[in-house]
């Protein structure tokens, strides 16, 4: 699949799992391909993520909001809370006794693991798929979006709904930029 990849589409491959990497973490997930998107100066993904508004600050501050939260939501966290368990300070002592990222980490180890989570493998095949509907003969990172967006459970989809970032909004984008480098290249 990845011979169909724009090199700007390998780079934001490339650069997400950079991201988890810098991060401590052992695969990259739907949030680093986000920020790798976003990031990227060159591609149809990353120019309509910025001219919707995300930058890779706020991802990066969406991203570190929701590891703090873990896997329960505000209510768990706020009911937790209510009976004296902190979930900010569990945190925070088990990474001063395991390293930074220990709760990350944390599950069955597996001979072999994909660089990837479940849930970016499945946005990286469905950017396959998006670029099949789109009759494009290529994936670039306009693909990539449109896989994280269709993937639609992971982090990356969160902060993008949580940024009111939809498909329609992307696709409505992506439109207005590819007229455009039509119009310059023409």
């Amino acid at each position: 699949m990845f011979e169909r990849f724009t090199s700007s589409a390998r780079e934001v491959v490339v650069a997400a799992r950079r991201e988890a990497k810098d991060v401590d973490h052992s695969i990259a997930g739907t949030e680093h391909l986000l920020l790798a998107l976003v990031q990227d100066s060159d591609g149809l993904g990353g120019r309509a993520l910025r001219r919707l508004g995300l930058d890779p600050v706020a991802v990066r501050h969406s991203i570190d909001t929701i590891r703090s939260r873990g896997p329960v939501g505000d209510l768990d966290v706020e009911a937790l809370g209510s009976i004296g368990i902190d979930l900010d300070a569990v945190r925070r002592r088990v990474d001063a006794a395991f390293g930074p990222g220990a709760l990350d980490r944390a599950g069955p180890t597996r001979r072999w693991r994909s660089p990837f989570s479940p849930r970016a493998k499945k946005a990286l095949e469905l950017s396959l798929r998006e670029s099949i509907r789109r009759k494009d003969g290529y994936i670039g990172t306009e693909h990539l979006l449109l896989g994280v967006l269709r993937e639609g459970r992971g982090m990356a989809a969160r902060i993008l709904a949580d940024a009111a970032i939809d498909r329609t909004a992307v696709e409505s984008m992506l439109d207005t930029l590819r007229g455009s480098d039509e119009a310059d290249t023409g």
